[in-house]
């Protein structure tokens, strides 16, 4: 079920974000959570995963709206910094199909938005 308001939408994304630390497998580094009403806001953080890679995020959400996401990015590189890949909806030059895209070494592609949770999920696939 979607949620509501965006203090609901927060206690959904802290709730994923302790659920990785709980098993272990990341530190979480910084959040930043800045509601700007009932139904809008921003978070940010950066959660460090054991092997030292990061993962960087950031979200605007408007909770009355059916795709709540009005910007993401969700930024995955390696300890030395280098790019593994970044989810993100920001305009891309060139023009791209659909806003919504996935950038990677090889190159930019459209994707599927994904939530921080099925980002996490990829990012954990790598090590199994």
């Amino acid at each position: 079920m979607p949620a509501t308001n965006f203090p609901e939408y927060a206690r959904g994304i802290e709730d994923v974000l302790d659920a990785i630390i709980a098993a272990g497998e990341a530190a979480l580094v910084s959040i930043q959570i800045d509601q700007r009403s009932s139904l809008r806001g921003f978070i940010a953080g950066l959660l460090q995963f054991n092997d030292a890679s990061e993962l960087h995020f950031r979200e605007f959400v408007d909770t009355s709206l059916p795709e709540p996401r009005l910007m993401y990015a969700y930024h995955y590189q390696d300890a030395n910094k280098d790019l593994i890949f970044r989810y993100d909806n920001a305009v891309h030059r060139p023009p791209l199909p659909q806003a919504e895209h996935k950038h990677t070494p090889a190159g930019v592609e459209v994707s599927p938005a994904p939530t921080l949770a099925q980002v996490v999920d990829e990012i954990l696939r790598r090590y199994s």
